[in-house]
């Protein structure tokens, strides 16, 4: 049985693990789409940058405007210089990388100044995902920020909500099939979505052996792992436990693996899912 000082401390690091690995994904199908990057690249080709293939759709007006103000700010046919962006917790940065052959009186200094501060504050009210103008920041753990709407706020929460929910299911699942499981046993079941029920039924199945059979302490799983999608169960058994019994546990776990095949197949087809 493991200690509810130790399920809570991986509890907590699931939490923080769900909440980066909602950021990549927030990240990924937040970023701007194509069309609006290659609007940007085509009005300022001399201060285009790939950052800005990176960075939330709904910031494509926030990032038009700065542009066009720095390029303002050039000589004639001479660019003001380089920028790039850089997305952070609490707004959007703009580094640049002067012209030096060009002249900076103050005034220019302190307007490319003041729309690097318009620019970093104006985007924490515009919305990521949608560009609505009633964002406000919302805080996922301690290293993830979002600047969302109410509406999409709601969205984010809900996934994390579920992805802890779902650790909290893992927990309260391993607890049931205990039995399997040596004492200080470091085997845990974060599998991918279309190999939870699969796992679930197999260890299900082979505790009911154990338990029926008066198996409880002869038969353990030692490691459940996945590779390419591909779910595998090992099982040591103690010399009592009679023959009958390791065919039936092993048809399980071979069922299972094989069930686990199709279903990485059909997965792969599909797109991959996140983890449970």
């Amino acid at each position: 049985m493991r200690s509810e000082g130790l399920i809570e401390a991986q509890r907590k690091a699931m939490q923080a693990a769900s909440q980066l690995n909602l950021k990549v994904e927030t990240e990924v199908n937040a970023a701007m789409k194509p069309e609006n990057v290659e609007r940007i690249r085509a009005a300022h080709p001399d201060l285009y940058d790939p950052s800005i293939a990176s960075l939330p759709d709904g910031w494509t007006e926030a990032v038009k405007v700065f542009l066009e103000e720095f390029e303002a700010l050039g000589e004639g046919m001479m660019s003001p210089g380089d920028v790039s962006f850089e997305r952070t917790n609490s707004g959007l940065k703009a580094h640049i990388f002067a012209n030096p052959e060009m002249k900076w009186t103050p005034r220019k200094s302190w307007e490319l100044l003041k729309w690097q501060r318009v620019l970093y504050k104006s985007v924490r009210d515009v919305c990521e995902w949608c560009g609505k103008l009633d964002a406000q920041p919302v805080q996922l753990g301690e290293r993830v920020t979002f600047f969302l709407c109410q509406q999409h706020r709601t969205s984010a929460e809900e996934k994390l909500t579920a992805q802890v929910q779902a650790f909290d299911a893992r927990v309260r699942f391993r607890e049931e099939v205990s039995v399997l499981f040596q004492e200080r046993s470091t085997v845990w079941l974060n599998v991918s979505d279309h190999n939870t029920p699969i796992l679930r039924k197999a260890l299900t199945d082979i505790k009911k052996i154990v338990v029926d059979r008066d198996l409880i302490g002869k038969i353990y799983v030692t490691k459940i792992t996945e590779s390419e999608g591909q779910l595998f169960l090992s099982v040591r058994y103690d010399q009592a436990v009679d023959m009958a019994s390791r065919l039936d546990v092993d048809d399980i776990i071979h069922h299972a693996q094989r069930l686990s095949d199709e279903a990485s197949l059909k997965a792969n087809r599909g797109g991959h899912g996140d983890d449970a």
